[in-house]
């Protein structure tokens, strides 16, 4: 039995098969999940309340503000959680760039809902 968490994530991707799947797997753990179809949506969620979220999981390419761009106006908006980057062939110079933003983990998809529940675990110590 997975111990249940009250946790406010917010999820970040333009494909809506994978928003879908990263609600139900956090819900079904007892996360609060809030989606977000493009950085621009998202950053409206982050500036409106920088602490609402405990947890950011974002994809790096998305139209309009990419994952990068919502990583550093989340940070310049006072958000200043977890960041989870998981989002297909990441480059080892995208890689550090991540570093330099403090993300907190970085995940390549595919991934199994296990392996991202356990990274939020992880993300929050």
């Amino acid at each position: 039995m997975i111990p249940r968490l009250n946790l406010r994530i917010l999820c970040v991707d333009d494909n809506d098969a994978i928003l879908n799947a990263l609600t139900l797997a956090f819900k079904a753990t007892g996360f609060d999940v809030q989606t977000a179809y493009n950085g621009f949506t998202a950053l409206a969620k982050i500036a409106k309340n920088p602490q609402g979220f405990q947890v950011v999981i974002t994809d790096l390419r998305m139209p309009g503000v990419d994952g990068f761009g919502l990583i550093e106006q989340s940070r310049s908006a006072g958000y200043a959680g977890p960041i989870i980057v998981y989002a297909a062939a990441i480059s080892p110079d995208a890689r550090q760039r991540l570093q330099e933003l403090r993300v907190t983990l970085i995940i390549e998809k595919p991934a199994r809902s296990g392996e991202l529940i356990a990274a939020v675990r992880e993300s929050l110590g």
